[in-house]
């Protein structure tokens, strides 16, 4: 078993049923293990760095390594491989201001986001050679989640009294165009409170303070 070194970790599991740590924010002389892989036993595989100021962290399907940055690293949004290789960048994406990646979602090998200031919705597969990024306008601003099915897509989070917004909305051609709004509680109908949120597929999970259990909204449901 080997130690864990992340101060304010970003964590999430590999298919192959390892798992993966990053520190959110990295110190100069960390940089080499600010990344570290693990496999199903709990050993470390591999270290690397990828940036420092990580607001999101998600593993899709392939293995690959999705990482959003907020607006203190101009990186924006990139992919790396289990082993520390840089596969994909949003550099030269085009994607409309970039400065924060608010929201990221993972959907297979396709990851969603929603990045400040304009927050538009942005559908990106790297993997796919005529289109690889695709952007909707979007009039919902400050989702800190997003959830995906087909042409659905729902938005979670605001500023000030919308912290615990849920915005509808469907896709057409160029925009989301919203079909309802309302308020995510918790099952027993309470307020959130403090929480952590990931975006994944059509799913929206959260954990509430005291951080024990995990609730899921599901857009297919």
């Amino acid at each position: 078993m080997s130690a864990v070194r992340a101060r304010w970790p970003r964590l999430d599991r590999l298919p192959d049923g390892g798992f993966v740590v990053a520190a959110s924010r990295a110190r100069r002389y960390e940089d080499s293990n600010q990344v570290q892989v693990f496999d199903a036993f709990g050993r470390e595989t591999s270290s690397f760095s990828v940036g420092d100021a990580i607001e999101h962290l998600l593993v899709d399907e392939a293995g690959h390594i999705w990482v959003g940055h907020f607006d203190e690293n101009p990186a924006g949004i990139r992919r790396w491989s289990a082993t520390g290789r840089l596969i994909w960048t949003s550099d030269d994406a085009h994607i409309p201001g970039l400065f924060d990646c608010y929201a990221l979602n993972v959907s297979g090998t396709a990851a969603w986001a929603c990045p400040y200031p304009d927050f538009p919705l942005v559908e990106i597969r790297p993997d796919r050679i005529d289109r690889p990024v695709r952007v909707w306008e979007n009039r919902v601003r400050g989702a800190t989640a997003v959830a995906v099915r087909g042409d659905r897509v729902a938005f979670y989070g605001g500023y000030r009294d919308e912290q615990d917004r849920l915005a509808h909305g469907e896709l057409t051609e160029t925009s989301v165009e919203p079909t309802d709004v309302g308020l995510l509680t918790l099952p027993d109908g309470s307020v959130l409170g403090r929480r952590r949120v990931v975006g994944r597929g059509s799913r929206i999970y959260i954990q509430a303070e005291p951080f024990t259990e995990w609730c899921v909204f599901d857009l297919s449901s």
